[in-house]
């Protein structure tokens, strides 16, 4: 079946392409939704740039065909050919400086050290900058020696003799310079010879198996050999000794070259660059779904081997909610810059049994399907889990402490006992029939070996649905922490901005207020599509504002007494002129001044006349009539009570007349928000009194029939 046929018959509504043999087709830039390719064989097809959405490639057979298998087996044998007479050349090559000569000595001495520098730093290091920069280092301390050695020969030299000096010093000098070319050979020798033979053997176990790994390594011999004795007897007089060390040095290279081959099988980072070279090469003429849309798509036992899935050069390759389960030679394709480089993940998302007890700490998770996948006991410290799916996924005693979930699917998920301290959540993750008795909230206990156990008593669990209750109700709140104790006047400057910010906010939105230690945790209630971030900022901001008016600062020291006292704090104005300006919408109404610091106000409209005739000029309307009487009633309360001291009596005027003047349009969107803030401004300043006061018990029902008037 080729391409056009399945073409044709996807557009007619066909979707069952099960077991169809589909080498070499191509389907690039296709829309191909929802096909089924289970148990096809798609090796060397294109699926570059298509749309895969939901395409089922179930035990499907990816890879090269056997023309391309060809041409990476003869790529394969060139390659170690190649590498194995540069490293017999190599080894060859030191035994020019065997002569007998001092300069032939000290070069000697020089190829040797630097290639066992190499050779070392390789094999512990790697194909890294750290072993570049080891063997830079140990290159110029040889040059260093030879030149120094150079420098001590011509002085000797001098002492005989002015002639003898100078051919003395021009032969050290020529030691040194073949010593530092003896150095360079030996460096780039080494390096690129095990570094080619490690390619070949690493595209050769990928591409073609390990029969052509095999047939590399002897390729490698052979052509070691070779170049040895080629090497070798090219030098004039070379002796059995200088063979000797030329077979010595390119058996040795030959070694270091199969070890880094090993390592990079068994994906060494240290080796990752050598492992990149050897899957890009292994790759050519694979399977191709670079820049596809594969989300939702299922390679559940497919084998991969040679498929490429980088980003192609017109789009990236969308890897979301893909089920990799049971996938055969994953690490054998090219996976570009997906979430699967990282073996942890790859190995969990094809075995997902395998992530019990594992470190899957900073893990990249995103948008990867674990559904049902076991996690118990995991440690998923700020791993990334946004956009996954963990549907059914078993995270028991898992430990997801600043773990990003973002828009992450547990339904169905096991949490009992996982760590979910400062785990990141939102409305969109979603926590539909969690199976979970308790978590906890800290992952080190505190002093008390307090871990925040929820539900707090330890013989108490959760029913079914507390856990999303609970987490929901979490993720509608704001928790501002405020260090060392709290300023009142810099508590209501930020609670002012915060209103201003959002009108939902009031004192109500406060639920709860706890002290931490010298530091006092504040909860707001907020609604979902709440800037969590920039009202925490605005906060932060008016904080620091009311913290700089230098006003005396107070602190409470209890929790019962604080909450009362912040009630009061928050909705008290810090600039009643601009409310005026917000309520009038221009600059020549009647303002209400502030004069001096906050905490001394002198208001011009303070005195119980001028109240009095703000409450007058209410309109003749029965809403308006009825709020002239409340009004009076209220301020008649204000005035009488004698728990309040002057200042709060100015301000608890203030807010009446700002209501009266609110009143002259109740309907009026911007005053019935200013209605709103004195009203909550008067909350406030009753619940500073004891409840049994005349003014604590009248405010009850005077301002809850005021809201309703204002239809609040």
């Amino acid at each position: 079946m080729n391409a056009k046929e399945v073409l044709r018959c996807y557009a007619a509504g066909e979707r069952d392409f099960r077991n169809a043999n589909l080498r070499g087709a191509n389907f690039r830039g296709r829309d191909l939704t929802g096909a089924d390719f289970s148990g096809a064989d798609i090796r060397s097809a294109t699926f570059t740039n298509a749309t895969l959405r939901g395409v089922n490639f179930t035990q499907a057979q990816a890879g090269l065909q056997r023309r391309w298998m060809v041409v990476q087996l003869l790529l394969v044998i060139v390659l170690a050919g190649i590498a194995g007479v540069l490293q017999g050349f190599v080894g060859a090559f030191a035994t020019i400086f065997i002569d007998g000569s001092t300069e032939g000595m000290v070069a000697f001495s020089v190829y040797l050290f630097l290639t066992v520098v190499t050779y070392a730093a390789i094999a512990f290091q790697g194909f890294s900058i750290r072993a570049f920069g080891s063997i830079l280092i140990a290159f110029a301390v040889a040059v260093a020696v030879a030149g120094a050695g150079a420098v001590a020969v011509a002085g000797a030299g001098a002492g005989a003799g002015a002639g003898a000096g100078a051919f003395a010093g021009a032969g050290a000098v020529a030691g040194a310079g073949a010593g530092a070319i003896a150095g360079a050979v030996a460096v780039a020798g080494a390096g690129a010879g095990a570094g080619a033979v490690a390619v070949a053997v690493a595209v050769a176990v990928a591409g073609a198996g390990a029969f052509a790994g095999a047939g590399a390594v002897a390729v490698a011999v052979a052509g070691a050999g070779a170049g040895a004795g080629a090497g070798a007897g090219a030098v004039a007089g070379a002796g059995a000794g200088a063979v000797a060390v030329a077979v010595a040095g390119a058996g040795a290279g030959l070694l270091l070259s199969l070890y880094v081959g090993w390592r990079v099988l068994k994906e060494d980072k240290k080796f990752e660059l050598v492992r990149g070279f050897g899957l890009v090469l292994a790759a050519v003429g694979g399977t191709s779904f670079c820049g596809a849309n594969l989300t939702g798509a299922t390679f559940s036992g497919a084998c991969l081997k040679s498929a490429n899935f980088p980003n192609s050069r017109q789009q990236a390759t969308v890897f979301t909610h893909i089920c990799w389960k049971d996938a055969k030679k994953l690490n054998r394709a090219r996976l570009g810059f997906s979430i699967l480089q990282d073996k942890r993940v790859r190995t969990l998302s094809t075995v997902p049994e395998k992530g019990y007890k594992q470190d899957f700490s900073e893990a990249n998770l995103r948008g990867a399907d674990l559904s049902g996948v076991t996690l118990e006991e995991a440690n998923l410290t700020r791993a990334i889990l946004s956009d996954a799916l963990l549907t059914g996924a078993m995270l028991k005693n898992a430990i997801l402490t600043e773990v990003q979930a973002i828009n992450a699917d547990f339904t169905g998920a096991c949490l009992t006992g996982a760590t979910l301290e400062a785990w990141n959540i939102d409305s969109t993750t979603a926590l539909k029939n969690i199976d979970c008795q308790y978590v906890f909230l800290r992952e080190t206990p505190d002093a008390r070996g307090n871990r925040e156990r929820r539900p707090h008593n330890p013989d108490k669990d959760f029913q079914p649905g507390d856990f999303e209750k609970l987490f929901k109700e979490m993720m509608d709140e704001v928790q501002i922490l405020i260090r060392n104790g709290i300023d009142p006047i810099a508590f209501r400057s930020a609670f002012q901005s915060i209103m201003e910010q959002s009108p939902d906010i009031t004192e109500d939105s406060i639920k709860r207020i706890e002290k931490q230690g010298e530091d006092v945790v504040l909860t707001l209630q907020v609604s979902e599509d709440t800037d969590k971030a920039d009202l925490e900022r605005n906060w932060d901001d008016g904080y620091q504002k009311g913290l700089k008016a230098g006003i005396e600062r107070e602190r409470l020291a209890s929790a019962p007494k604080f909450e009362k006292l912040a009630f009061l704090l928050a909705e008290k104005s810090v600039n009643f002129e601009n409310r005026t300006e917000v309520m009038t919408g221009n600059d020549h109404s009647q303002r209400i001044n502030i004069h001096g610091n906050v905490n001394q106000s002198a208001v011009t409209l303070g005195d119980s006349n001028q109240v009095s005739n703000q409450i007058n000029q209410l309109g003749e309307t029965e809403t308006q009539a009825q709020l002239k009487n409340l009004l009076a009633q209220l301020q008649a309360a204000i005035e009488s009570e004698p728990a309040l001291s002057e200042e709060e009596k100015t301000d608890a005027l203030v807010e009446v007349a700002e209501i009266a003047k609110a009143g002259q349009s109740p309907t009026d969107g911007p005053m019935k928000q200013a209605a709103k803030r004195s009203l909550n401004a008067l909350k406030g300043i009753t619940l500073g009194l004891d409840q049994t006061t005349k003014l604590a018990t009248a405010a009850k029902g005077l301002l809850s029939a005021i809201a309703l008037l204002f239809g609040l």
